[in-house]
């Protein structure tokens, strides 16, 4: 829907005003707060034409007016623009990247606290999945009996045990052998590739043996791609600020999802690649738990090739300019730092 300049720029003041105050806005406060060049008479038609249209919503009998889902909608995709942020914020961000120890998890852990510090908001943020990189080694280790270990080791310095039974006991020198086929037709391919044609490409080993890597192949290939990504969440204690979150309730379904990682993973994981920054509002939040939130989301690249995601969750009177400048600016930061950490 297309709006005449006055009626948006009027939508734009409102929904500012109300995300920062909570409070309805009605036309004397615009008149006096903004200077719109208008009466307020002329405002108080505007308005009332935005809330025929169903940008504004009268929330009791003798207050202003709030903004709907359907303005926030508007706002995101008509009115909104990623804004750099202030030098001494970047700059921040930057050194705190820098002071940070070189590993995934310490990373993965900055990176939702300053999500939250920055935004007030609760942060969450998706990490790398073994699953994403290319195999460098893996070594097969006898435990007892038929019980082996599988260490397996990506190039960019992740590591994954997996245990599993297999048909017969190995001792080290066949384990040492089949890691050693196993290496030489892994080596520098993503684990989503690994299939039992490879098996069928080797040569040296008897019968028994490969019938050992048809076993071995498939629980290394599957543990590795149903792995659920780990969740670094920070800041749901932020949401007590708002008066919307008064209701604990609402907190607490916000709880439910975050504990259910699957299910997190999946809402952070957006399919949608035609935006670097992903606004849900309200009720286009699938989840049941989350019609009341609103959700931005990013994701984040190792050479290009996307390999987690991050965002915030808070309430629908949510400050989306400053929201996605932070994700916009910390992707490029955990971008570049990811390369450094993990292509070492």
């Amino acid at each position: 829907m297309d709006l005449k300049e006055r009626k948006k720029k009027i939508l734009e003041v409102i929904i500012k005003d109300y995300i920062n105050t909570a409070e309805p806005v009605g036309s004397r406060t615009l008149s006096k707060r903004y200077n719109l060049g208008i009466s307020p008479a002329t405002i108080r038609n505007e308005m009332a034409d935005l809330e025929d249209l169903g940008f504004l919503m009268q929330p009791h009998t003798s207050s202003g007016r709030i903004p709907t889902q359907l303005a926030y909608r508007y706002y995101v995709d008509e009115i909104m623009q990623i804004q750099k942020l202030a030098k001494v914020v970047r700059n921040d961000i930057h050194n705190g990247y820098l002071k940070i120890t070189r590993e995934l998890d310490n990373t993965m852990n900055h990176t939702a606290k300053v999500l939250s510090q920055l935004t007030n908001y609760t942060s969450v943020v998706l990490s790398p999945r073994v699953s994403c990189f290319n195999c460098k080694h893996v070594q097969i280790v006898p435990l007892i009996k038929e019980r082996v270990l599988l260490i397996v080791v990506t190039y960019e310095g992740m590591a994954k045990n997996i245990e599993m039974t297999l048909s017969q006991e190995i001792d080290t020198a066949l384990a040492l052998k089949l890691s050693n086929v196993l290496n030489s037709f892994l080596k520098n391919i993503s684990f989503q590739e690994i299939n039992m044609e490879l098996v069928d490409q080797i040569q040296e080993l008897s019968p028994d043996e490969s019938n050992l890597l048809r076993e071995i192949l498939p629980v290394l290939r599957d543990t590795l791609m149903e792995e659920a990504s780990d969740i670094h969440s920070m800041g749901l204690t932020n949401l007590f600020n708002y008066p919307e979150f008064s209701d604990v309730e609402k907190i607490r379904h916000l709880v439910n999802v975050i504990e259910e990682k699957p299910l997190l993973a999946g809402i952070l994981s957006n399919d949608d690649t035609s935006q670097v920054i992903n606004i849900s509002i309200g009720d286009e939040n699938d989840n049941e738990n989350l019609k009341e939130f609103s959700i931005i989301t990013t994701t984040y690249e190792l050479e290009g090739k996307t390999v987690g995601a991050f965002g915030v969750i808070g309430p629908t009177r949510m400050n989306y300019d400053n929201v996605s400048s932070v994700l916009d600016y910390i992707r490029n930061e955990l971008n570049t730092n990811l390369t450094k950490l993990l292509m070492k």
